[in-house]
């Protein structure tokens, strides 16, 4: 990585551990939520903070304490310490195991690039940025569930980037943990407790229809293509397009306004508008044709679908997909922003009293529209990630590195103002100014 980037110098690689005795050793088995993630790529993401300190400041007295408020807070999320492996004795289950001494890979590095060409909107070459993403290594008989990296441009700021293991736990969870690193750090490195603490009980998802086999056996045909096979990082940058308060009002008041004089009704919220007017763009950027079908899909947190729901603190997978399809001509036409909007609402409407209704084919119909390039979507303006402050501020951006295709976005809250919304995207550069240019000329006419 060195020789290929002679700007990034890595300081040190090292393991941090929950403090010694303090987990006993566990093991936490998969449910039907966590297997779907088995063979997909890690998530990843990057936290910027501004941080005009010389790189002897912040080895002296920021390094000792992320690493010992990281230690306390892996003592009350130890899973994240452990590896994923198959359950002794088993062919077809899975945990996650924690042993005393299990530990997560810390990588310090320091980096004399342009701090801010790192972390503003525009355009940043995706390679560019991987060098700041901690690799989680890949293993047969036991995955690690978690990486990180923190690297220092002196006098100008600080980034910390986290792999996590999909099959550990969804953004939810790992938000939890990164607010709770980040208050450990912030309150300077001691947390007695965890508020709320993250809850393992496993017991609490029941399964019986089946649903573990049935993912276990399509997950059994998938596999994870490598980055680089689905499409050069040397090509590709990442950018961030933000809807302001009052641009999101403009669009629900015309979403709604056309669903009054149609007199129909459907949920019309924040992401819900946010997320059609990003897939109108989308759809008119790739060019299909009018006779096609467009796709999209979600991720719609389950915890208070259940039945009996799920505390807000479960920690795990617990997401399922919101399935999403509309004739490429009713998405591209005059009213095809409200045409986006309207099959979205009524989607997430399909699913309130029966998240799992279906479920047993939600595998194996993503993949069967994968060839169409659906757009899906990940992180949610739920997870409020620019709360996360470790001592330094909140962060001056947050980016999602491993939407790493043509078809992905990420969504988060603004950072800007409250009620706004960033979307994030890695494109190669020539389409990114193609949906660049759609973005923004659909705002200019609503704004009218």
């Amino acid at each position: 990585m060195a020789s290929k980037f002679p700007a990034l110098r890595v300081l040190e690689n090292s393991r941090v551990s929950p403090p010694p005795g303090s987990v006993a050793p566990a093991s936490l088995p998969l449910t039907f939520f966590d297997v779907i993630w088995l063979v997909q790529h890690p998530v990843e993401r990057l936290f910027f903070y501004d941080f005009p300190n010389p790189i002897a400041h912040f080895i002296d007295s920021c390094l000792p304490n992320l690493k010992s408020s990281l230690s306390v807070t892996l003592h009350h999320f130890f899973p994240l310490a452990g590896n994923i492996r198959r359950s002794p004795g088993s062919d077809d289950r899975y945990e996650i195991a924690y042993v005393d001494g299990d530990s997560v890979s810390f990588t310090v590095a320091e980096h004399d690039g342009d701090f801010h060409d790192f972390s503003d909107d525009h355009g940043c070459d995706i390679s560019k940025l991987r060098q700041l993403v901690p690799q989680l290594p890949k293993a047969q008989d036991a995955q690690p569930s978690l990486a990180v990296q923190v690297t220092v441009f002196p006098n100008h700021g600080i980034a910390i980037g986290v792999s996590i293991n999909h099959a550990a736990c969804d953004g939810s969870s790992s938000m939890h943990f990164m607010k709770s690193w980040a208050s450990a750090c912030k309150s300077g490195g001691s947390m007695p407790e965890v508020a709320p603490p993250p809850l393992f009980d496993r017991t609490l998802i029941s399964d019986p229809r089946g649903l573990y086999s049935v993912f276990l056996d399509d997950v059994a045909g998938m596999s994870a293509p490598e980055p680089s096979a689905e499409i050069p990082f040397a090509d590709m940058v990442h950018a961030t397009f933000s809807l302001k308060q009052d641009q999101i009002q403009r669009l629900k008041r015309l979403v709604l306004a056309r669903a009054a004089e149609r007199e129909t009704s459907f949920h019309c919220s924040t992401i819900v508008v946010a997320l059609a007017y990003v897939w109108v763009c989308f759809v008119k950027m790739r060019g299909l044709a009018s006779d096609r079908k467009a796709y999209s899909g979600f991720p719609v947190d389950c915890r208070g679908r259940l039945q009996p729901p799920l505390p807000a603190s479960y920690f795990g997978n617990c997401v399922g997909p919101c399935f999403v399809e509309v004739a490429v001509g009713d998405v591209i036409g005059e009213e095809g922003f409200v045409a986006a909007a309207e099959a979205i609402g009524k989607a997430i409407e399909g699913i309130k009293h029966g998240i799992l209704d279906g479920a047993e084919i939600w595998l194996r119909r993503f993949v069967s529209v994968l060839p169409e390039q659906p757009m899906t979507v990940a992180g949610s303006p739920k997870f409020r990630v620019y709360e996360t402050d470790f001592g330094w501020g909140g962060p001056k951006k947050v980016l999602v590195t491993s939407i790493s295709g043509p078809r992905n976005i990420s969504v988060a809250e603004s950072r800007a103002e409250q009620g706004g919304i960033e979307i994030g995207m890695v494109l190669p550069k020539h389409v990114m100014d193609e949906f660049s240019a759609h973005f923004f000329n659909g705002l200019k006419l609503i704004a009218k």
